[in-house]
């Protein structure tokens, strides 16, 4: 293990033991890529051509951990989402292990019990796609295995080191990504930088009380959100509980009138609620230059939320 990773904490370290980092996307994007995030090399066997029909099976497996994923929530991805919008602009990187150490009930469920499948079996992945402006990118995907098989094999903070590693990987400075506010994923984030909230809710996602957020990622504060201790907020402007609409409408209000906003720290419980810690940063000029046109903007929001 690299001197960079000796830090981290004993669960991360044992992940890395036990499971095999992949990367998968269009051979010609792999010069671009830094192939030993933090000295953890991705084996060139490892190294998966998304336009090679050999890896048609791992390709069904990807799309398995998806599905039992986000299947329940609605959120399931079709097999040329992964291609179109993931694997040929930008990539996926995650870790696998071999059939050979899972039980017959894992390779149901990644409909491989009776195949002869010796290769790897996507158990997290983080899809990842390059913006437009100038070295940034998308968050498209994050997860993990943790969910069907956590009590079958210790996967706790699979997606967080995950996502460290792809960001390292894709040799990523800005990030911006989008999530739903009552989603557990805020913990990763939120483990690894500030999120400056872009939109409080996002009319143009299917689920419409979505944050779309960017984050600044810097190598030390990376190793540090894998040390183990959680990174809290101390103080706050306001605490929004996920739930609460009204309040995530205010916020969009607020930040359509030019003000700015961040999200300092993990989610917190209060009376069994859980709570997201806002502070205000810097406000820009406003976009609105007259009362009546915030008014205006205040009631369209008002008529979408009516509408729901």
């Amino acid at each position: 293990m690299s001197d960079e990773l000796q830090s981290i904490d004993s669960k991360y370290k044992s992940l890395l033991d036990r499971f095999e980092p992949y990367v998968l996307s269009y051979p010609d994007n792999f010069s671009m890529f830094n192939m030993m995030p933090f000295g953890v090399e991705i084996p060139e066997e490892n190294r998966l051509s998304c336009i090679d029909s050999k890896n048609a099976i791992f390709f069904n497996a990807l799309q398995s951990l998806d599905k039992l994923t986000f299947g329940p929530v609605g959120m399931a991805m079709d097999k040329w989402i992964f291609f179109d919008c993931g694997e040929m602009p930008g990539g996926i990187f995650g870790l696998g292990i071999r059939p050979d150490k899972l039980d017959e009930d894992a390779l149901w469920r990644y409909d491989l019990k009776d195949t002869k499948y010796t290769g790897l079996i996507p158990i997290s992945m983080f899809i990842a796609i390059p913006m437009a402006k100038d070295k940034a990118w998308f968050g498209h995907n994050l997860c993990s295995a943790n969910r069907f098989l956590g009590d079958k094999i210790p996967l706790s903070g699979l997606a967080l080191l995950t996502k460290v590693l792809g960001v390292k990987t894709y040799k990523i400075e800005e990030m911006f990504g989008a999530t739903q506010w009552n989603s557990g994923a805020l913990n990763i984030h939120l483990q690894m930088a500030d999120m400056e909230i872009v939109s409080s809710f996002t009319p143009a996602h299917s689920f419409n009380e979505t944050i779309t957020y960017r984050s600044r990622y810097l190598d030390e504060f990376l190793l540090k959100s894998l040390s183990g201790e959680k990174r809290v907020a101390n103080s706050w402007d306001r605490l929004i509980i996920s739930n609460d609409r009204d309040a995530i409408r205010e916020l969009q209000y607020e930040i359509e009138d030019g003000k700015k906003f961040k999200i300092i720290g993990r989610p917190m419980m209060i009376d069994g609620e859980t709570c997201i810690p806002i502070k205000e940063t810097l406000t820009i000029n406003l976009v609105a230059t007259s009362q009546s046109e915030i008014s205006n903007k205040r009631l369209h929001i008002d008529q979408f939320f009516s509408g729901q």
